[in-house]
């Protein structure tokens, strides 16, 4: 029995001696496997493509030339959300298949994966949500105060608010980088293999805290308070103010329909991340703080579960929402779907002429041989 072998036989061990499996254990393994290792891949996969689709398009419309500035401003934050979104996707994709023994090779992604994902991961949480953030305040500026979001929404002040909401986002997860940190194996035949556990760090009950209370009010309280005030008031506005909104966009038809499109989306995004984001972050913030994590364990599993396959939804399901409502978004997603099949089929055509070619050739060729022998 190698290294490997003893160690995850000494854990089996222990736990079958230890624990008896209930009831709540079976209900626990079933909701894993059904939500992180069935849901949650398949949303991640739809997710991917979804956002890769959604910053083509965008880029595309972003390269229109009759975007007023503030659309345009809003088509680049939406191409943000996007690819934060889509790196969402990718790095919570390989969790479904993060095995359950105790131990890694030192080479192995895996090992990485499990030291390294939870920053990585809620880095672009914490992206999104800000980005999120920054597009409904920025529509709020437009519909609300129309002058005045001339001074503060332009092509450069966006880049700058996006760069910073990255840099935000990387710095304040960099501490979760050293969650976790490798272990030699209990044993001494082979020292190819290690175990992980929590890192000296995150096992600072002060620091922990302080770190999670951190999160809560910057990725969570603050953030929701914003976009509460900011959906509340694009609501009250786009409901009472159509001249407003005829002003701003300066009687022109197009324009207005194009910044109506762009609202109701943004209050979809908004509502969809009250009912999917903010339940999973919340919920274990409150659990951490009044400890009952480590009371009703099944509980606070089972709740995570369920919020946190509501997150990832969160994060695939914009590329619908566009199709749904934003109609030039259908009609360029519809071109770009038809330039490719004509693409393929061209391409089939010409590999089909220039097989038929050759063959013509050889035939040609036979038949000139063949008369040359007569």
């Amino acid at each position: 029995m190698n290294c490997t072998e003893l160690f995850i036989h000494l854990n089996f061990t222990q736990r079958t001696q230890n624990v008896s499996i209930s009831p709540q254990m079976v209900t626990l393994q079933l909701m894993k496997y059904y939500l992180y290792d069935i849901v949650i891949p398949l949303v991640c996969a739809f997710g991917f493509v979804g956002n890769i689709l959604n910053v083509v398009i965008f880029t595309k419309k972003k390269n229109n030339k009759i975007l007023d500035e503030v659309e345009y401003c809003t088509t680049i934050c939406l191409v943000a959300l996007a690819v934060s979104d889509m790196m969402f996707c990718l790095c919570t994709f390989p969790n479904a298949f993060l095995p359950e023994r105790g131990s890694f090779h030192r080479s192995e992604f895996m090992l990485f994966y499990k030291m390294y994902s939870i920053a990585v991961i809620s880095t672009f949480i914490l992206s999104s949500t800000l980005l999120t953030v920054l597009t409904a305040f920025m529509r709020y500026l437009a519909i609300c105060h129309p002058f005045r979001s001339r001074q503060f929404i332009s092509v450069k002040i966006t880049g700058m608010a996006i760069v910073v909401i990255a840099v935000t986002s990387i710095g304040f997860n960099i501490p979760s980088l050293w969650r976790f940190k490798q272990e030699s194996l209990p044993c001494f035949i082979s020292q190819e293999y290690v175990s992980t556990s929590r890192g000296d760090l995150f096992n600072n009950i002060n620091f922990v805290y302080a770190h999670k209370l951190l999160w809560a009010i910057l990725g969570n309280f603050l953030p929701l308070a914003i976009l509460l005030y900011c959906n509340i008031c694009l609501i009250r506005a786009l409901h009472q103010s159509k001249q407003l909104r005829l002003l701003h966009s300066r009687d022109d038809t197009t324009c207005l329909s194009a910044h109506r499109r762009i609202n109701i989306t943004l209050i979809t995004i908004i509502i969809f991340f009250f009912i999917l984001v903010a339940p999973s972050e919340i919920t274990k913030f409150f659990f951490y703080i009044i400890k009952e994590y480590q009371r009703d364990r099944h509980t606070y599993e089972m709740v995570s579960m369920v919020t946190n396959t509501l997150q990832t939804i969160n994060f695939s399901v914009n590329f619908i929402l566009y199709y749904v409502i934003i109609a030039p978004f259908r009609k360029t997603l519809h071109e770009f779907v038809c330039a490719l099949s004509r693409h393929r089929r061209s391409t089939e055509t010409r590999e089909h002429t220039s097989n038929s070619g050759k063959h013509t050739i050889m035939l040609l060729s036979i038949k000139e041989q063949q008369q040359n022998c007569i």
